[in-house]
């Protein structure tokens, strides 16, 4: 826990640092957006005035470069640049058509009037705009294949008011780029010191803080896992070792709770079924058979409390059927066979009941999916389920049903032999078999009335 709560603080600082340096960068990154295209804006309007719209229809009707008309119009657009301390020419473009513009005037180099000039994605609908709005505008940061920039586009106007021409200013955004990551660098260098600085914190904390915390926590799992006379020795004396304390005397009511109610739900269905110690005796069967299979502190407790309760459902059975000497009829099979969902219903709102689910709900399924209620097959039965199935199996086997006499323990185990891989799970049969027929003698006998009381109290507090 202290290093979660360690990771936790870094990463809330660090998050806290991202987010404040994310948005001062984004505040950077549109100021500089801002700042430089307005004054771009400011340099295109500018010029674009001191051009002469019906002129330079002339000059791209004759579409000339040796005309007194060109060199005027191209010394005007020098005297923009050179004042305005623009490196790159300016120049004007008209016949704008989709993704294609031809060169008019420009400031710098030999360009033939008309020459085509391909306008990338980004700067298409704001050209477009300019030309059919007449209102100035300016790009965000775009790339082609000369390099990174912002432009900003004004509308040339004949002595009609008639857009004929944009004026373009381009700008090279290499150093607005190299600003931005300036800002970047920092907020990734805040981020890591806050991070530093909050491990730090979090390890003190840790050891201060979470060590008790992590000693209740073990108690905890303990007692999740059944072990409910689990006990941790916490030596904080504040709030922590309060709650240790309270803890402790919460477990212990709760396990006092558990037995008592645990009891006497086996001694009314006990009572229910006519058989004293019955219940106990499979609890302990199955333990047994479970000792084997290395199941789990969590598996042996379902598997426990799921033996003592597995047809708690047939309360809502008629008597009548559970004890019918005679073949049942198909409607009374159906009803027979809807105890496992029913002793589901019954004990999924009790918590404390809530691990003999898996043997309450799977025990009449069988391996190879021809059981009820659901049809599970193979691994989808729980594995509790799939051993109970087994010692259930040899306990009706070996004792008195209306519907069958009793057998010898062999001759059950060589059933439950027969029944591999389609009633039950072979690996739980191979473990059955091996036990000695003699020590299910023991396992399986009839509990006798002066140690009945004792059992169940064995089973249950185990």
């Amino acid at each position: 826990m202290g290093w979660r709560l360690g990771a936790s603080l870094i990463l809330l600082t660090a998050l806290g640092i991202l987010l404040s340096g994310l948005l001062q960068y984004r505040a950077q990154d549109r100021w500089l957006r801002e700042s430089l295209g307005g004054l771009l804006l400011n340099i295109a309007r500018t010029g674009a005035l001191l051009i002469d719209g019906n002129a330079h229809e002339t000059i791209v009707a004759a579409g000339r470069t040796d005309t007194d008309l060109y060199r005027s119009m191209r010394e005007q657009l020098t005297r923009i640049q050179e004042v305005n301390g623009l490196k790159d020419a300016v120049y004007t473009l008209s016949h704008v058509d989709g993704a294609m513009a031809q060169f008019a005037v420009i400031s710098k180099w030999d360009v033939p009037v008309g020459e085509p000039y391909r306008l990338v994605p980004d700067i298409q609908p704001i050209l477009h705009r300019v030309l059919e709005e007449g209102i100035p505008a300016y790009t965000g940061i775009y790339r082609n294949e000369h390099g990174t920039w912002i432009t900003a586009f004004a509308p040339i106007k004949n002595s009609t008011g008639k857009t004929v021409a944009a004026l373009d200013v381009d700008f090279r955004a290499d150093v607005y780029l190299g600003q931005l990551a300036a800002v970047r660098r920092r907020l990734y260098w805040h981020s890591f010191a806050a991070g530093f600085l909050a491990l730090a914190a979090g390890i003190v904390l840790a050891r201060r803080v979470t060590r008790p915390v992590g000693q209740l926590a073990a108690l905890a799992r303990g007692v999740v896992e059944g072990n409910l006379g689990a006990r941790v020795r916490v030596v904080a004396r504040d709030e922590i070792g309060m709650l240790a304390n309270v803890f402790y005397l919460m477990v212990d009511r709760l396990q006092v709770s558990y037995r008592s109610l645990t009891d006497v739900l086996v001694r009314a269905l006990e009572a229910r079924g006519g058989e004293t110690g019955s219940l106990s005796r499979l609890a302990k069967s199955a333990l047994a058979l479970a000792e084997r299979l290395e199941v789990s502190p969590t598996q042996r407790e379902s598997l426990e409390l799921g033996a003592l309760l597995h047809d708690i459902g047939e309360i809502r059975t008629p008597e009548t059927l559970l004890k019918k000497p005679a073949p049942l009829t198909a409607d009374e099979r159906r009803t027979i066979e809807q105890h496992p969902a029913a002793g589901v219903d019954l004990l999924e709102t009790v918590p404390l009941l809530t691990p003999a689910l898996d043997v309450v709900g799977s025990h009449h399924e069988r391996y190879d999916g021809t059981g009820y209620p659901q049809g599970l097959k193979g691994e989808e039965i729980p594995f509790v389920a799939r051993i109970f199935s087994v010692v259930d199996a040899l306990d009706a086997m070996t004792h008195d049903r209306p519907y069958r006499q009793t057998r010898g323990v062999a001759a059950a185990l060589e059933e439950i032999r027969c029944g591999a891989g389609t009633q039950f799970d072979p690996r739980v049969v191979d473990v059955a078999v091996a036990i000695p027929g003699a020590r299910w003698e023991e396992l399986l006998a009839p509990a006798n009335a002066g140690t009945e009381a004792a059992q169940i109290a064995s089973v249950v507090a185990h």
